[in-house]
C-alpha cells in the first residue's frame, strides 16, 4: 500500500487533434479554383486572396496578350510595342502559375495542420535571450 502512493503518476499532457481536414480534397478543390482549398479548409481570408491576386494577374495577362495581337497587326510581330506586350504578357503569365502553385501547395500543408492546435501556439519574443520563444501551451 505504501509503495502504491510513490508510484509515479501516468503523463496527463498529451495531444488529442480533432478531426483532420482532406488533403486530396483541398487539393482537388484548389486545382479547380484557386481559393477554392483555403475555403474548405476554413481560411476565408487566404482564400480570398489567392482567387483575387489569381484573377488580377490572368486578367492582367489576358490584357498583354490582346495588345501584342493589336499590335502585331498595327506594327508586325517584330515591332518594339508588340515584342515589349509579349514580354510584360510572358512574365504575368509565369507569376500566376507561380501564385496558382502555391496556392495548391497551401492548401495541402494547411489541410495535413487542420488539426494541430493553433491556438495554443505562442510564438512572443524572450528579452532574456534577445529573440523570439515558441511555447506550446497545453
Amino acid at each position: 500500500m505504501l509503495l502504491q502512493g510513490l508510484s509515479a503518476e501516468p503523463d496527463t499532457l498529451y495531444f488529442q487533434g480533432g478531426k483532420a481536414k482532406s488533403p486530396a480534397l483541398a487539393t482537388g478543390l484548389s486545382l479547380l479554383l484557386p481559393g477554392a482549398g483555403q475555403m474548405y479548409n476554413g481560411k476565408w481570408g487566404k482564400s480570398l486572396i489567392f482567387l483575387g491576386t489569381n484573377g488580377a494577374l490572368a486578367g492582367t495577362a489576358a490584357f498583354y496578350y490582346i495588345q501584342y495581337a493589336q499590335y502585331r497587326d498595327l506594327y508586325g510581330a517584330v515591332s518594339k510595342e508588340a515584342q515589349q506586350s509579349l514580354t510584360i504578357a510572358k512574365r504575368v503569365t509565369w507569376f500566376s502559375v507561380a501564385v496558382y502553385v502555391y496556392n495548391i501547395i497551401d492548401a495541402y500543408v494547411d489541410a495535413h495542420l487542420s488539426a494541430f492546435p493553433d491556438e495554443h501556439l505562442i510564438l512572443q519574443p524572450d528579452p532574456e535571450m534577445m529573440g523570439l520563444r515558441l511555447s506550446v501551451v497545453f
